[in-house]
């Protein structure tokens, strides 16, 4: 990959600016220099769960599994007007300000291929060489680049990094209970009936919950049954539901079972206070001229980015030699939104990830 800062050229301000950061720090360099002390956060320092952020990780590291992986952060506030960015040097945080921007295209969250960050109070600057691309979910990707590090007297550092922009709002809490008036002090309080069922809290929105197997309509299932071709044992397995409001959900069914026990999931959205009578089994978007293995209603061996609302479908045959894999996105409204839909249809050659196939469609 080209590591220069060619991009930044296009604009004359951001070139000049980097020639500027460049120059007075390699006028400054001694002869036998000390390097910058560049060091990654711990993953406790690195608070994602509110708002939007913009963050960069060393490209060999893993932030999801990694202690140590990142290496800038900077928080995205209302409209995307940027705060302070923070990296590490030895075990001081330095903050920096973003002051010129460059590159053919901007990109979502008002990300450039190229940046220039300075901090207020020394000449000491950020220079971003990235590899941007626009992901599912309203993400920004950083698939590739650099970021490199000018501090006074000392060399420049660059540092290979990946990293995206992108937004995590919390689910709503769960209602608060309506208050509760006190009887008067001589009407002593009624017992509760034995058999009356304790109250239910409801779930947050998009919250995961368990769906007791009683609430499943026979209506429903039997639908399932003669018109998907789901299996009547495994639709009495667990039910998984997803709430989408305090009286709708996205529930989650099991169907059947294809090659290698993988097992095919059908989604209904219900109207949680009277399922059997209001429902609607879905059917996620396939491109045209495609089909899927089982029936056009049924998705393999599906996980869940509960975050970003995005399901991930796959079916493989031979070892992963060929098959197919797709990805969707669940609207406010219950819906699915084809997002990428990728398909080997030989079944020959070495195996390989099922999201390498040969794309098909992408969103």
């Amino acid at each position: 990959m080209d590591r220069t800062t060619g991009q930044a050229l296009r604009l004359p301000i951001l070139a000049c600016a980097f020639g500027l950061a460049a120059g007075a720090a390699l006028a400054q360099a001694p002869a036998a220099p000390a390097k910058v002390d560049l060091k990654l956060f711990d993953r406790a320092e690195i608070d994602r769960s509110k708002g939007c952020t913009f963050v960069l990780w060393q490209d060999d590291r893993d932030p999801d599994k990694d202690r140590y992986a990142h290496l800038f952060i900077e928080t995205l506030g209302r409209n995307h007007v940027r705060e302070n960015a923070r990296i590490k040097v030895g075990d001081t945080v330095l903050s920096f300000r973003r002051i010129a921007v460059g590159g053919a295209k901007e990109f979502g969250y008002k990300t450039f291929p190229s940046a220039l960050y300075k901090m207020d109070k020394e000449e000491s600057f950020l220079i971003m060489d990235l590899k941007l691309e626009d992901s599912p979910g309203e993400v920004v990707d950083v698939v590739g680049g650099t970021m490199t590090v000018i501090r006074p007297k000392l060399p420049p550092f660059i540092a290979e990094v990946k990293g995206n922009a992108g937004c995590n709002t919390p689910a709503a809490p769960a209602p608060a209970p309506k208050a509760q008036v006190p009887a008067p002090a001589q009407a002593p309080a009624a017992a509760a009936p034995a058999n009356r069922a304790p109250p239910v809290t409801p779930p947050a929105m998009f919250e995961k919950y368990a769906v007791r197997p009683a609430s499943i309509p026979a209506r429903l299932r039997n639908e399932a049954i003669k018109s998907i071709g789901c299996n009547d044992k495994l639709t009495r397995l667990p039910v998984t539901g997803y709430s989408l409001s305090e009286e709708s959900a996205i529930w989650e069914i099991t169907c059947n079972e294809y090659a290698g026990d993988t097992p095919s999931k059908i989604f209904v959205l219900v109207y949680t206070p009277d399922p059997g009578k209001q429902y609607t089994i879905l059917k996620p978007p396939i491109p045209k001229g495609k089909q899927r293995q089982g029936n056009i209603a049924e998705l393999l061996d599906v996980k869940w980015d509960m975050r970003s609302r995005i399901v991930t479908a796959t079916y493989v045959e031979g070892n992963s030699a060929c098959g197919m894999y797709e990805r969707h996105q669940l609207a406010e409204d219950g819906s699915f939104v084809l997002l990428e839909y990728r398909e080997k249809i030989e079944c020959g050659g070495n195996p390989m990830k099922p999201s390498d196939f040969p794309l098909v469609y992408r969103r």
